[in-house]
């Protein structure tokens, strides 16, 4: 090979490392995967479907939190959300939470535009009769 060959490789291969730099920074490091991963989970389904004493707003509003917030705030493993519940709603306060659930945060959507606020009412209504059961490693906020 001639020197200039070298030098080409040489150059080409810089270019590929820092393109490759740039695009790991850009994913914040992470991993990129095009398909997320399942992970099955145990769950005890007589603590789960366990009926309560609940009035119409406090069963409408587990069924709003079912659909919107249990992906994220209901315990599992993965869930990127702190556990909701009766703790929450009195460390922030009905307004504050409400107010929350509302505009979002940089970690969660907002909801103002998809729930009314009867619904966030109905949400909270339900939290207040709840205490998840805490994890190792879990913090209520």
């Amino acid at each position: 090979m001639t020197r200039r060959a070298v030098r080409l490789i040489v150059a080409l291969t810089a270019c590929a490392s820092a393109a490759s730099a740039v695009a790991a920074q850009q994913r914040n490091g992470e991993a990129y995967a095009t398909t997320p991963e399942v992970t099955r989970e145990a769950y005890d389904m007589r603590t789960a479907m366990a009926s309560l004493p609940l009035g119409e707003a406090e069963l409408k509003g587990r069924a709003l939190f079912a659909q919107r917030c249990a992906n994220c705030h209901g315990g599992t493993r993965q869930r990127p959300g702190p556990l909701l519940g009766t703790p929450t709603i009195e460390k922030l306060g009905d307004a504050a939470f409400r107010e929350r659930v509302r505009q979002g945060s940089p970690m969660m959507p907002g909801f103002q535009y998809t729930l009314q606020p009867a619904q966030i009412d109905q949400i909270a209504a339900f939290l207040k009769t709840f205490t998840p059961r805490a994890q190792a490693g879990d913090s209520l906020e």
